[in-house]
């Protein structure tokens, strides 16, 4: 297993120094070699495929214009992850909905400070993907962002308001929001489920 991965890594390094030589076949093949994973963050982040993979080309095109500040001893894969996150973050800061969220007073959501959302691991395992997606696109934005950003990409909250250019209480607030909301979307469906 260590023997693949150090030869995967060889070849990787080999495409990567085709790239900062602006060979366009090695961006190609950076591209396809990415891309899954690279898909797989844009679409926590956007409704649907068509913004995501936009989302997705608007990322990889940081990481080419980045690529000369990579260091060559970490691990590629979590820093292409972090920039596509924070391409992420930006589209969303321009965003109608970062706009009127930031107008808005998130004192409306009271934070006990504990995490009282039930956790339905069997339902969502026996859930398909396509449902849990549609859950999650139907969170306010704001919610949506920060639940994808803690649970999904391991944030810390501090580190989320200082991307979001938010409080800290804010991000919690928001999570504690968008946990009670998918709570109540689980319920409603295992609900559905039981009857039918």
């Amino acid at each position: 297993m260590i023997v693949i991965h150090i030869c995967m890594q060889k070849d990787l390094d080999k495409i990567l120094k085709r790239c900062l030589k602006n060979d366009q076949r090695a961006q190609h093949e950076l591209y396809h070699l990415c891309f899954e994973r690279l898909m797989r963050i844009c679409v926590k982040f956007q409704r649907n495929r068509e913004d995501a993979a936009a989302l997705l080309n608007d990322g990889f095109l940081k990481i080419l214009l980045n690529l000369k500040k990579y260091d060559f001893e970490k691990d590629f894969f979590p820093w292409i992850s972090t920039i596509m996150v924070r391409t992420a973050i930006d589209q969303y800061r321009k965003s109608k909905d970062y706009k009127e969220t930031i107008d808005l007073h998130v004192d409306v959501y009271t934070y006990s400070g504990h995490d009282d959302a039930v956790v339905y691991n069997d339902v969502i395992d026996r859930m398909e993907q396509v449902e849990v997606d549609k859950m999650l696109h139907s969170l306010p934005e704001n919610e949506k962002v920060v639940f994808n950003m803690f649970e999904m990409e391991g944030y810390a909250h501090k580190e989320i308001a200082e991307m979001l250019n938010i409080s800290e209480r804010s991000s919690k607030r928001y999570l504690q929001s968008a946990k009670a909301r998918l709570k109540e979307m689980l319920e409603k469906k295992t609900e559905i489920k039981k009857v039918v």
